[in-house]
């Protein structure tokens, strides 16, 4: 019973560590209370904005050159 009760009171342990990490979407090991400062915030979010950019700059040109394939 002992053993049963320390094992549970260890994994619950684990599992709330992991599972405020999946929650952050952070590495699953890393610290669940270490804060985001907000350059790392910024830094995330700006390479979200430059990889949309960059699919519509592409999405932009391939229609543009179909556009002028089809004009002649």
């Amino acid at each position: 019973m002992k053993d049963l009760l320390l094992g549970l009171l260890i994994g619950g342990i684990i599992g709330l560590w992991v599972g405020v990490n999946l929650g952050k979407d952070q590495p699953l090991m890393s610290n669940p209370f270490a804060e985001n400062t907000t350059m790392e915030a910024f830094n995330k979010k700006f390479e979200e904005l430059q990889k949309d950019i960059s699919e519509k700059s592409k999405e932009i040109y391939n229609d543009s050159k179909k556009a002028v394939d089809d004009a002649f």
